[in-house]
């Protein structure tokens, strides 16, 4: 009688009290934007990925795939953490997406000694405390001698006006970057940021991550950073990619992490360890983007 309960479990999935395809479903994307037609058809083939964290491009992670399947040449560069094994971690990880990753600039380093931290470095701050928190002259100089001698034809970042969640780092990385194209002194064709649409942004950052982080007494960034950063939330998605041919690799990538940063990643890529990657990205089958070019 046992086996036979066990078995219903499985066969039903999630019915004995874990969370439903319908949970997930509920969560999905409700807007449509249109597709990207620049990354397939683009003959140099040579995407750079700028981020201040190692996770940071999970939400881009199926794209940043689908280019590598079509021959092109991908290398992320990112901040330098507090653990070697964190960053021996994502090293290991990249192998399947990606042909390199260079860790550059540690940023807990960077922050000056006389700035008050009385947050969580992750809790937003104003953009004005931001120039004046790091050394930005330094780290512009360090990121365009990176992204001019890697010539990349598109950029990849997380989006300069929350930085996803709110994170000073990421709008640090994203909006330096988007800076040092519009003045023309990187090369580049393009920047894509990676972004939510709203129905995503209303259902998994302001509902889901409120809820759960007041069950365990903590504010939600988020929430905070759109007032820090006087902010609607994320820019407007511009085009989408459909990643659910490359559905087993998004997920092995991403199960790839160490559980700390599993446990981090959960809380934006909601339930994402619940189930086969088939089914979850049968529902969050796009990635969204704000497409920045030349004027």
């Amino acid at each position: 009688m046992r086996k036979l309960l066990a078995l219903a479990c499985l066969t039903a999935l999630y019915s004995c009290g874990g969370p439903t395809e319908a949970d997930l479903t509920a969560l999905a994307p409700t807007e449509t934007f249109q597709d990207d037609t620049f990354l397939s058809a683009a003959t140099q083939k040579r995407a750079l990925i700028v981020t201040a964290h190692d996770d940071d491009l999970v939400g881009m992670s199926g794209t940043i795939a689908k280019l590598q399947q079509n021959g092109w040449d991908i290398k992320q560069i990112t901040f330098t953490s507090e653990s070697p094994e964190r960053d021996t971690a994502l090293v290991q990880a990249a192998q399947l997406i990606m042909d390199d990753v260079e860790f550059i600039w540690k940023a807990h380093d960077q922050r000056r000694s006389d700035f008050s931290q009385t947050e969580a470095p992750y809790m937003p701050i104003a953009k004005a405390e931001i120039d004046k928190v790091f050394n930005k002259a330094e780290l512009a100089q360090l990121l365009t001698q990176k992204i001019n001698d890697y010539n990349p034809t598109v950029i990849f970042t997380m989006d300069s006006e929350i930085g996803g969640y709110g994170h000073p780092e990421h709008v640090l990385i994203s909006q330096l970057v988007a800076d040092l194209f519009n003045s023309g002194t990187i090369k580049a064709g393009h920047i894509y940021q990676t972004v939510y649409p709203d129905s995503m942004e209303d259902k998994i950052l302001k509902e889901r991550l409120t809820k759960q982080l007041e069950e365990w007494g903590y504010p939600n960034p988020y929430m905070l950073a759109l007032e820090a950063y006087n902010s609607d939330g994320m820019p407007e998605p511009t085009t989408q990619v459909n990643i659910q041919e490359q559905a087993n690799t998004k997920m092995e990538f991403i199960r790839s992490f160490r559980e700390e940063e599993l446990n981090a990643i959960g809380k934006f890529i909601p339930m994402f360890q619940d189930f086969d990657a088939e089914t979850y990205f049968k529902v969050f089958d796009r990635e969204f983007f704000r497409v920045i070019t030349k004027e």
